[in-house]
C-alpha cells in the first residue's frame, strides 16, 4: 500500500471581478510548489472541502527565481486548473482572475502570465489597475430542430420563470452554455430562479453544463444609468453550482451574440446576481476575447492535505 504524506501550501480566497470585499464572485487558489503534484481525486476532494463555486490549483513549470531581497518568486509560466465542488471544468473565467491576482500579489514585478490549461493556453495581463484575460471566443449558434425538441421543456422553464416569452436561443457548442435571451421588461436581478427546475427539466439527448439568462442595456433600479451593453445571470446546478454569481466565462458566448444583435462590439457588461460584478470587454478580430475586472484578496492561509 502507498504512504501517503502531508502537504503543505498557499491557499487564498478571492472575490473576483469585485471592486470591494464580499462582492463579485468568490474562489479559492491553491499555489502549489513545481514539484507538488496532486491527483485529480485529491484536487477534488479540496473543492469539495472549500466548497466555493471554483477552486484553482496553479502550479509554476520551472524552478522558482530569487528577487532582490531573496524572498521566492514564481516565473510566469504556470498550470491551472479549474475544480467546482463536484467536477473539474475546462474553463472558468473568475477563477483565472483570482489566480492572476494571487500570482501579481506574490510577485509585484510580474506583469503578464501564461496559464497553461485543458482548454489551451491563456493569458493574463495587470494593466491600469485590472487584469485582463484572454479567452476564445464561444459564439452560440441557432437550435436544429431535433436540438429545439430535446432543449423545449428547459425553454419553457425558463419562459415561465420570467413570466414572459423567450427571444431568443443560442448554444454555444465550445462550452455546452445555453444562451437564453429573455424580453427586456425582465427585471433580471430579482428573478427567482430555482434552478432544481433547471434540473428536473434537464434535455435527454443534448449536453448542457450552463445557462446564460441575459436582456439588453442596464438593469432597473439603482444602476439604470450605468453604461452596460447588456447584463445577465449565469446558472450551473449541473456542475453543482446553482448560480456562478459573476462567470468570465459566460462572457465568451454572451458578448459575440450582443455584438451581433447591437451591431457594435460591446465593451461593458454586468452580471446581476445577489453579489453582482462588472466586466470590461474587448471583442478582438483573431477569435478571442480580452475579459478584465478587478479583485480582492480577502483571505490567505495555509492548507495541509495528505497526497500520494
Amino acid at each position: 500500500m502507498e504512504q501517503l504524506k502531508e502537504v503543505t501550501f498557499p491557499v487564498y480566497m478571492v472575490d473576483a471581478f469585485a471592486s470591494e470585499a464580499l462582492t463579485g464572485n468568490p474562489a479559492v487558489v491553491c499555489v502549489l510548489e513545481p514539484d507538488t503534484e496532486l491527483s485529480s481525486a485529491t484536487m477534488q476532494h479540496i473543492a469539495a472541502e472549500m466548497n466555493q463555486t471554483t477552486t484553482a490549483f496553479i502550479r509554476p513549470f520551472t524552478a522558482p527565481t530569487l528577487s532582490l531581497d531573496n524572498k521566492t518568486l514564481p516565473n510566469n509560466e504556470f498550470s491551472l486548473r479549474w475544480f467546482t465542488p463536484i467536477t473539474e471544468t475546462p474553463l472558468c473565467g473568475h477563477a483565472t482572475l483570482a489566480s492572476s491576482a494571487v500570482i501579481f500579489e506574490i510577485n509585484r514585478a510580474l506583469h503578464e502570465i501564461n496559464f497553461n490549461t485543458k482548454s489551451g493556453i491563456h493569458k493574463a495581463i495587470l494593466k491600469d489597475g485590472f487584469i485582463e484575460l484572454d479567452f476564445p471566443l464561444n459564439p452560440g449558434v441557432a437550435l436544429k430542430p431535433a436540438a429545439q425538441a430535446d432543449l423545449q421543456p428547459l425553454l419553457d422553464v425558463c419562459s415561465a420563470i420570467c413570466g414572459m416569452n423567450i427571444v431568443e436561443v443560442r448554444h454555444s457548442p465550445g462550452t455546452n452554455y445555453l444562451l437564453v435571451r429573455l424580453d427586456d421588461r425582465v427585471d433580471l436581478a430579482n428573478l427567482v430562479v430555482d434552478t432544481n427546475r433547471l434540473v428536473a427539466a434537464e434535455p435527454k439527448i443534448f449536453k448542457i453544463t450552463g445557462v446564460i439568462l441575459t436582456v439588453r442595456g442596464p438593469p432597473q433600479g439603482a444602476l439604470a444609468r450605468a453604461d452596460y451593453d447588456f447584463i445577465s445571470r449565469y446558472f450551473e446546478p449541473w456542475r453543482g453550482n446553482p448560480e456562478d454569481h459573476v462567470c468570465g466565462s459566460a462572457h465568451t458566448v454572451s458578448a459575440p451574440y450582443w455584438t451581433e444583435v447591437l451591431g457594435k462590439k460591446v465593451k461593458k457588461a454586468r452580471m446581476v446576481s445577489k453579489r453582482g460584478g462588472d466586466l470590461r470587454l474587448d471583442i478582438r478580430e483573431n477569435g478571442r476575447i480580452g475579459i478584465a475586472g478587478t479583485c480582492k484578496v480577502i483571505l490567505r492561509g495555509q492548507l495541509t492535505v495528505s497526497a500520494k
